[in-house]
């Protein structure tokens, strides 16, 4: 019998779970490959939720995937840490001291926050890309209100109440929506008037116009939404220094301030090989048409890792867990033919659509150029986050924190 086909997975966020996922739809029982995962944790994190989590919405076990419970039957092993250098002509992995022989390596190292050199931001602003970092964010928040409740200074209580979000991607105007929520319509149940008075949101986004990927009428719609909610929508506004106690702003002013959410951008997780290798200007791995990178057939790259580039035009795919999905569907289908002795496929990306909630009963979508908004675009959205959750547990335990949610405050908890 020929000796089985050595397959590594490096990461375990959508990229690689998926990639997990289909090497398990076509090698179940099989004896022709062994399949090895290293992560950082032992659990796949549904990161679209994490502003949920962040804001009370939702139980943070609620969003977390054990990865032996779901998917490790097919696993020959799970190493927990970081994979610390590849050895491109050896074709190996080295892990915590560890040594991984492959003869196909995975790539999915996904992707980390990105602070643009900004001075100040790392140290005193809030990332959202964690388990950790949104229940970090949610502690906080709880503490400035319960800190601001004895606070008779009101210039100094409206500094600790005022909470300034970073980015006006997807990921920021969310963040905002449900944490005006949150602070206002949550607290203000337990905490006096006054209080809650001096609580505000401020969006800040670098360029003219939020979600710029959504067609103009989305994005108008949207910062109409989020005004009306009472956030304050900064754009063509930088920032230029973050303190602890403050931001300076670009072309100018300062906004005091102890909570600053960072989701103004990403970069990809650093990875080392022992050679060259050939990166994209933002430090993503170049791959062919297969997902190959450049120089090794035998190594696939996903996700934020992969500078894939799209069919129509010279930029890269945009970091998104769908982009991944779909990545990770072509990598495990290849990976199938190339152990059967058959030739690749090239990938092709083909976009769904967006959907962005704008908090409750509202949501914005576009959906083969057709852009809509309201109440079915909010239903659609939680219809499709339910969907990517892999396992029926967890579709079940979030759907009942959202259904609590109508009828209850959310919680507030300090964890």
């Amino acid at each position: 019998m020929a000796k089985p086909a050595r397959i590594v997975i490096v990461g375990a966020g959508f990229g690689g779970m998926y990639v997990l996922k289909g090497l398990h739809k076509h090698f179940h029982h099989d004896g022709r490959v062994e399949i090895a995962l290293v992560s950082e944790r032992n659990y796949f994190l549904f990161t679209p939720l994490l502003h949920e989590v962040a804001t009370g919405g939702v139980n943070p076990e609620h969003i977390v995937e054990p990865i032996r419970k779901i998917l490790g039957c097919c696993l020959s092993g799970l190493w927990l840490g970081k994979a610390e250098i590849i050895r491109l002509r050896e074709r190996r992995v080295e892990v915590a001291g560890r040594v991984l022989d492959y003869d196909y390596l995975i790539l999915a190292t996904g992707a980390q926050t990105n602070f643009y050199g900004i001075p100040g931001a790392s140290e005193h602003s809030f990332p959202l890309k964690s388990l950790e970092e949104a229940v970090r964010f949610k502690n906080h928040c709880i503490a400035q209100i319960e800190r601001a409740a004895h606070t008779t200074d009101r210039a100094q209580r409206k500094r600790m109440l005022c909470f300034v979000v970073a980015g006006g991607g997807p990921t920021g105007v969310e963040l905002a929506a449900e944490l005006k929520e949150f602070l206002t319509d949550t607290f203000s149940r337990y905490y006096p008037p006054d209080v809650i008075e001096d609580v505000s949101v401020t969006l800040i986004q670098k360029g003219s116009e939020l979600l710029q990927q959504f067609d103009p009428r989305l994005r108008k719609k949207s910062i109409e939404v989020l005004r009306r909610k009472g956030i304050t929508v900064m754009t063509d506004t930088e920032i230029a220094e973050v303190g602890p106690s403050h931001i300076t702003l670009h072309p100018g002013g300062v906004l005091e301030t102890e909570t600053v959410a960072w989701v103004a951008g990403v970069k990809p997780a650093e990875i080392a090989f022992d050679e060259p290798i050939s990166r994209s200007a933002d430090g993503r791995l170049m791959v062919n048409e297969y997902l190959q990178l450049e120089g090794h057939p035998e190594i696939f790259v996903l996700g934020d890792a992969a500078a894939s580039r799209r069919e129509d035009s010279a930029s890269y795919l945009p970091a998104l867990a769908q982009v991944a999905v779909s990545e990770a569907r072509s990598v495990s289908a290849n990976i199938k033919r190339l152990v059967e002795g058959a030739r690749p496929e090239p990938f092709r990306y083909r976009h769904k659509g967006d959907l962005v909630s704008l908090g409750q009963w509202m949501a914005i979508g576009e959906i083969a150029r057709f852009a809509f908004w309201g109440h079915v675009a909010w239903l659609l959205w939680r219809t499709v986050y339910l969907s990517k959750l892999i396992s029926w547990r967890k579709k079940v335990k979030v759907a009942v924190d959202w259904t609590i949610n109508f009828f209850s405050p959310r919680d507030m908890s300090q964890l």
